[in-house]
């Protein structure tokens, strides 16, 4: 099937006397006319790339700024989570020794309990033992006074 867009449109001839007379004076103003307004209009593409690339040179800048800043935001992120880190080791650090200064604390008072008793326990047996000694004696003196009366 054949497009009918592809077909060429045909052509109108137009006769010579249909397009508006220009005298030689008109030729000339309308070249000078043309002349101006391409130099107006060079100008203006002039100005508006002018522009452009400014603006493109404004973009530019504000990325790198922007870039700058991502990275110096990193940068202090990392700086705190480093900071953050050791703060917490610190602190680990200082609760261990908290708690080791108390363990030590509690050990030297257990320590001291147990030498007290130790010397309590001391007393006991010395006492025992003069008890000891001193019922002997007594059993001895009766046993002589018994034998003395006996006699």
């Amino acid at each position: 099937m054949k497009s009918i867009y592809s077909e060429k449109p045909p052509l109108l001839e137009r006769p010579a006397n249909i397009l508006p007379s220009f005298d030689q004076n008109d030729k000339r103003t309308l070249a000078q006319e043309l002349q101006m307004s391409s130099i107006q209009k060079d100008f203006c593409f002039d100005e508006l790339e002018s522009i452009v690339k400014i603006k493109q040179a404004e973009a530019k800048m504000f990325q790198s700024r922007a870039d700058d800043a991502r990275r110096e935001a990193e940068g202090l992120k990392r700086i705190a989570l480093a900071k953050n880190e050791k703060i917490e080791e610190e602190y680990t650090n200082r609760i261990a020794k908290l708690r080791l200064t108390e363990t030590d604390e509690i050990r030297k008072q257990k320590f001291e309990e147990l030498q007290a008793l130790e010397r309590a326990h001391l007393e006991y047996l010395n006492m025992k033992m003069r008890m000891e000694a001193d019922i002997k004696d007594l059993l001895s003196k009766m046993e002589a006074t018994k034998m003395s009366l006996a006699m």
